[in-house]
């Protein structure tokens, strides 16, 4: 299916005074997005492809950190989540364990 959507015609860009912008049909769109995922997933980043690590989250991230030890899509949206309950979980364990 992506290969099928890669193979037609993309998006083209164009410039204008403000700078680029794009009119294109939904297949344009289509054939633009598959040709990423095909440059993506036959590149050099492959093996930098990662799952967040939030079990509720179903993004996918390249992992350019330094020691490529990310967990998260992201700090701001995954990240916080999971150590702000971590967090709580301890404080309520230790809660519990001195009263």
């Amino acid at each position: 299916m992506v290969n099928d959507a890669a193979r037609r015609a993309p998006a083209a860009p164009q410039l204008t005074h403000s700078g680029r912008w794009t009119a294109a049909t939904q297949r344009e769109v289509l054939s633009t997005v598959a040709r990423h995922a095909v440059e993506l997933l036959s590149g050099p980043d492959v093996p930098l492809l990662k799952e967040c690590g939030n079990p509720e989250c179903t993004r996918v991230y390249i992992d350019r950190s330094r020691g490529k030890r990310r967990q998260w899509c992201g700090m701001e949206s995954c990240g916080n989540k999971i150590k702000a309950a971590a967090y709580r979980a301890r404080r309520k364990t230790a809660v519990t364990s001195a009263g």
